[in-house]
């Protein structure tokens, strides 16, 4: 059995496979220095969520807003959401360390009790443990906790085709998906992403041959690789300045690892709790899942999938006979490459999606903090005493943004609120760095600080594991253009769609 563990804002038990690796502040000082925080107070929170609830998106179904609209396709939302989940776990939920309901004390963290308490409960070196766990027994006899995920020969990860194109997950009773991470099956869009890669996987394996224990061996290697390749060369490109991944990948990190004299490797918290969710507010209000589909507004997209409709307590996502329905199986036409029908991202700005401010959190859904996406990533950052912006921004040497920056042109309400609680000149990391991308790149990407977070984070695990594809260009798989995953035909993976298009899920 996988270990019972809480995800989901920590409400809601499921079973996971859970790592342990550690977190830290990749700027200790500053998490230490009381000018670089934003005030321990009750105004403060206050404050907080007055920001969070003033950072909504007009748009709904019948209103699109496409002038909110970016020009990146709309699957690298989720993408990220993915990523974000092979490297992440335990920021996001309620522990000891990090209670932010609305009646519970949410004052700062020291520092030190946040480094000791708090673990990751993923290994961050972008090694698809998410979608793997931690391998199938391959010596004869042996059991380790993610036989469940593979089929009897020990190699194939399991799936469900019904042969009708509603391809899925494998679940159990209650609908629960046989997966790792269980927040990849709480939004229908990462979850299906989840399958692809399982695909993805199945496909890269048919094609080595030879023994199923052996081909396991080269399979995963070759598609973490084409994993790797992918969010360096498309995604990081497409949501960071490529100026900066370019410079990141040929002269950094420079605040992590040895050259920032630090010995050993952890998950920067600027970067969990504030940076990479940036994603949040590319959601688009409303989806069309497939061209039979009508447009499905983004909070029904949201939540475990055996999750129930609360006006006929039938599944909303599953027919009575189990298999995804028709109406909620992706066409990944509509999510990639830009054309007719391709949704785009909402651009990286300070509004999210109203349905983001109604997350459905079971017995705590009413929560005005935990239940509402923006208030709880202001309050949680705050909590893990995580630097406010500027304070970040000075120790990258990056020109900080000034007050009138943060204000002028934005929101009214926002801007009476950063005003009148002094964050525009102290500002919450993650606020600050939407508002950075709306003002130096118009949305479409992040900024200057963000950009160097992200990409500091992402690059040092990758440049820093012997395993990932930068460490092994002698091998005949790893190419300038791409890793070639099956030699001869035509099977180099240089972007997120060659890997839909080797699944065969598109």
């Amino acid at each position: 059995m996988f270990e019972k563990v809480t995800h989901m804002l920590g409400l809601v038990s499921e079973e996971e496979i859970l790592f342990s690796t550690p977190f830290d502040y990749m700027f200790p000082e500053a998490a230490r220095s009381l000018p670089c925080l934003l005030p321990r107070s009750e105004a403060t929170l206050h404050g907080l969520r007055a920001l969070g609830s003033a950072m909504a998106d007009p748009g709904k179904i019948g209103e699109a807003h496409p002038d909110l609209d970016s020009d990146i396709p709309a699957i690298y939302t989720y993408f990220g959401q993915f990523i974000d989940h092979d490297i992440t776990a335990r920021t996001d939920r309620d522990t000891s360390l990090s209670r932010i309901g609305a009646n519970e004390a949410a004052f700062p963290v020291d520092p030190d009790a946040v480094v000791q308490g708090l673990t990751n409960g993923r290994r961050p070196q972008l090694d698809l443990d998410s979608v793997f766990g931690e391998g199938p027994a391959l010596a004869p006899g042996a059991v380790t906790q993610s036989d469940r995920l593979y089929d009897s020969d020990y190699s194939l990860l399991r799936f469900v085709d019904t042969g009708s194109g509603r391809r899925d997950l494998p679940r159990e009773d209650g609908r629960q998906a046989v997966i790792p991470d269980a927040r990849n099956d709480e939004n229908l869009v990462v979850s299906q992403i989840q399958f692809a890669f399982i695909e993805f996987y199945n496909k890269v394996l048919a094609a080595q041959g030879g023994d199923p224990r052996a081909g396991y061996i080269r399979a995963r290697q070759l598609v973490r690789w084409a994993y790797q390749y992918v969010v360096v060369n498309d995604y990081l490109k497409r949501v960071c300045d490529p100026y900066i991944v370019d410079d990141t990948l040929a002269n950094g990190p420079r605040f992590l690892g040895a050259t920032a004299g630090r010995a050993s490797a952890f998950m920067p918290l600027e970067f969990s709790t504030s940076a990479f969710r940036f994603g949040h507010s590319m959601i688009r209000p409303f989806y069309k899942l497939n061209g039979a589909a009508a447009e499905i507004e983004v909070m029904k997209l949201l939540g475990p999938a055996g999750q129930l409709d609360p006006a006929t307590s039938d599944p909303v996502y599953f027919e009575p006979d189990g298999h995804l329905k028709a109406d909620f199986v992706i066409d990944w036409n509509r999510f990639v490459d830009p054309g007719g029908t391709t949704q785009m991202a909402r651009k990286i700005d300070t509004k999210l999606a109203r349905g983001l401010f109604q997350l459905p959190l079971g017995d705590r859904a009413s929560d005005p903090v935990l239940g509402h996406l923006a208030r709880s990533n202001l309050v949680r950052a705050f909590n893990l005493s995580v630097p406010t912006g500027q304070a970040v921004a000075d120790a990258f040497a990056v020109r900080p943004l000034t007050a009138r920056e943060m204000t002028d042109g934005e929101d009214g309400t926002i801007a009476d609120v950063l005003r009148d609680n002094f964050f525009d000149h102290r500002t919450p990391l993650w606020y600050y760095l939407l508002r950075e991308a709306a003002v130096q790149q118009d949305g479409e990407h992040l900024g200057e600080l963000g950009s160097r977070i992200v990409c500091e984070t992402i690059l040092f695990f990758i440049k820093a594991d012997p395993n990932s594809y930068l460490n092994n260009s002698p091998d005949p798989a790893v190419r300038a253009n791409g890793i070639d995953v099956d030699p001869g035909s035509g099977g180099t993976i240089r972007n997120l769609r060659n890997i839909l298009d080797f699944a065969d899920v598109i």
